[in-house]
């Protein structure tokens, strides 16, 4: 306690406020105990200390001190202010409101909560930093919880609080975050890498010692004031890499980070390191001219030692060193009374975007969380415009994303692109590197609906939006209107069964419609064609008619309902699986968006598939592996996980592979990505099972 008044003291010329505040906190938790048993007014000590080392002011750390004391304690919002200000109690209530969010990732109804959150942020994003620090601590602490909850905890923490922490700039926090969920819900990956990692480091330490000594050589070669820091890379990041590249492909399990005063310096030592060491083609990235979308910058390249050892090395100024770990927060401006910088601004803007198109358009809890999670891509992509400029996208993104982030106007008038001087579809997803080229014309009628289900991005969304908004015009109801009741008077179909709710329904889920004017809009526009829907409206009233052939398919393909859709072998896609489908001679056949086959298939066979809302009753083939310690009454076991849930399996391979270790393959129907996951949770509950993962033939 003595230390946290010191680090108080030594920070702050006017600390009465703070150390008031500190007090009170220890006052009104009094014999509180957390779970892990210490006072509890640990914890909000521990959540000031992290603010003061990013140097907020007084009311934020004095908020930071008192954000739990309303909830868990009888304090009043009304005693906060009384004793410590209006901006205090301003600060410590939005911390409560976002306290009441309760995330669940199978469950996006709780969207009123998440609105507050970002609310919130783009008031004051002091009340987010409190948050921020508030849950990195209880991750530190986390082993302190039950095990269903330390699960629920990480998993919300994954989704929600790491890429807040990478949007803010807060870069150790978010790896830090990253290792610690992944500590707890991959815990045999986790200890597998950590051991691997452990025993390349007793092997490598004087190597990387030789290595630093040679970076720290050509600073002094240059004549240039600096540093140099050696280090692994964080688990988590490692094991993506690895997961999605494989071991070999990995050029920076060790790192190195070279930091200096200016940043023509950092040119300057990019080009000597160089002379030292060969550098890997196409390793090198430049996120000083063209920095990400969170402000990060720095100079990166991937070098190989004289015999063939590759490692990475990072090369930035102290100020970028100190964005890269504080974020926004090591610009922001508080003691001058400036709280509208321009760096606040930009920051958040994306998140502005968002609050503006869910007051505007997104009027469903699904789709708002859908777009949340879209822009809260934690690994953006940067493209280019004929000329060069750098656009950053989410990842993930389209021609059509690309085209919007340029200008509405190129947006709207798009009718194709080439990705590095080749035409592609608009559905191509774009990697970091390629320099796009937006075909556009004159006569264009504007955006498709389908772009709805292929853009990406919030912003190009919105525009396509937008856009249909402007045509939905009394004369364009009207003359819709006007067509639809002519061609059912012809046809002798009343208007009563064309307009009925089963048929808007099915419009609107097919052509993306958002209302009754919105479809008539459609019509006069050409947007949709009348024969379109009466064909929907008498199939409706006679089902038979649609039911001739084949079984519809349970995605859309590229917004439309598609017949005879084949499912990939090779991956087994379940609905809640990121999916794309692959066009054939044989007919289109959907994988999983994460399946490696894709990588051999030509771009051009992409078509964007979407998992229908009405998949509930439906079964999909689903394959799981299964390892670990070969003990009497391990496969009884595996499969009593499926008999309590009342789960038919097809079939069962089990072999041991080696003395004392076994493999199971069992091949199942299940509903879903969620029901795969709780199986897989079970199942890695039974003892001697090391690890359960999702078998994809081959």
């Amino acid at each position: 306690m003595e230390e946290f008044e010191k680090l108080v003291r030594e920070n702050y010329e006017n600390c009465d406020m703070i150390l008031k505040a500190y007090e009170f906190a220890k006052k009104a938790h009094g014999n509180q105990k957390r779970l892990s048993g210490e006072p509890y007014v640990v914890h909000p000590i521990a959540v000031a200390t992290y603010l003061i080392n990013l140097g907020l002011d007084e009311e934020t750390i004095s908020a930071a001190l008192l954000h739990d004391v309303v909830e868990d304690t009888s304090v009043s919002f009304k005693k906060i202010r009384e004793e410590f200000g209006p901006e205090v109690e301003k600060l410590v209530k939005g911390v409560s409101k976002i306290s009441q969010i309760k995330y669940n990732k199978t469950n996006v109804k709780e969207s009123d909560s998440l609105k507050r959150l970002f609310i919130a942020m783009s008031k004051d994003i002091r009340v987010i930093l409190i948050k921020l620090a508030d849950r990195y601590h209880n991750m530190q602490t986390i082993m302190g919880l039950p095990y269903d909850r330390r699960i629920k905890f990480c998993t919300e923490t994954m989704n929600l609080f790491v890429p807040l922490a990478e949007r803010l700039g807060l870069g150790e926090m978010k790896v830090e975050l990253e290792d610690m969920c992944f500590k707890v819900l991959n815990p045999v990956e986790y200890e597998k890498l950590k051991s691997e990692l452990e025993r390349k480091f007793d092997a490598t330490t004087e190597r990387m010692a030789k290595i630093k000594e040679n970076l720290s050589k050509a600073l002094v070669n240059l004549g240039i004031r600096g540093d140099v820091i050696s280090r692994f890379k964080h688990f988590y990041s490692l094991y993506k890499k690895i997961r999605d590249k494989g071991t070999a492909k990995i050029y920076d399990i060790i790192a190195y980070r070279i930091l200096v005063d200016e940043v023509d310096d950092c040119y300057r030592v990019l080009g000597e390191i160089h002379k030292m060491y060969r550098p890997v083609p196409g390793r090198i990235k430049d996120y000083i001219a063209g920095p990400k979308a969170n402000g990060y910058k720095s100079l990166h390249t991937t070098l190989i030692t004289k015999d063939g050892t590759p490692f990475e090395v990072q090369i930035r100024t102290y100020t970028m060193n100190k964005y890269c770990e504080y974020g926004v927060a090591a610009h922001w401006r508080y003691k001058s009374g400036d709280t509208k910088t321009s760096v606040y601004d930009e920051k958040l803007n994306w998140i502005k975007s968002i609050i503006e198109d869910e007051n505007h358009q997104i009027k469903d809890s699904e789709n708002f969380v859908k777009a949340l999670q879209m822009d809260f891509s934690n690994a953006d992509i940067w493209v280019f415009t004929p000329k060069y400029k750098p656009i950053s996208l989410p990842e993930y993104s389209t021609p059509i994303d690309m085209a919007y982030a340029v200008h509405t106007d190129l947006g709207n008038t798009c009718v194709g692109a080439k990705v590095n001087g080749k035409r592609v579809p608009l559905n191509t997803r774009l990697d970091t590197g390629d320099v796009i080229e937006i075909i556009t014309s004159k006569d264009s009628k504007g955006p498709s609906r389908e772009w709805l289900n292929i853009a990406i991005s919030t912003n190009a969304r919105a525009h396509i939006r937008a856009f249909f908004r402007k045509q939905t015009m009394p004369e364009n109801v009207k003359k819709g209107r006007l067509m639809l009741e002519e061609k059912a008077k012809e046809l002798g179909i009343p208007m009563s069964v064309i307009l009925g709710s089963d048929t808007l329904d099915a419009v609107m889920k097919k052509y993306l419609v958002y209302s009754l004017d919105d479809m008539f809009a459609c019509l006069a526009t050409g947007g949709i064609k009348i024969s379109n829907i009466i064909q929907i409206a008498m199939k409706k009233k006679n089902p038979s008619l649609g039911a001739e052939k084949h079984e519809l398919s349970p995605v859309y393909i590229e917004g439309s309902e598609i017949e005879g859709v084949k499912f990939a072998g090779c991956c087994t896609p379940v609905p809640g699986d990121e999916i794309f489908a692959i066009a054939s001679n044989s007919g289109i056949t959907v994988h999983c968006a994460s399946c490696q086959n894709l990588k051999s298939i030509e771009k051009e066979r992409y078509l964007s598939a979407k998992w229908k809302d009405d998949t509930n009753n439906m079964l999909f083939d689903i394959s799981l592996r299964i390892g670990g310690k070969d003990e009497d009454g391990v496969l009884r076991e595996i499969i009593k996980v499926f008999d309590q849930k009342k789960i038919k399996l097809y079939n069962i391979n089990a072999k041991v592979v080696s003395a004392g270790r076994f493999e199971v393959v069992v091949e199942t129907k299940l509903k879903n990505k969620a029901e795969v996951e709780e199986i897989m949770r079970q199942i890695e509950k039974i003892k001697p099972v090391q690890f359960v993962n999702r078998y994809h033939l081959v």
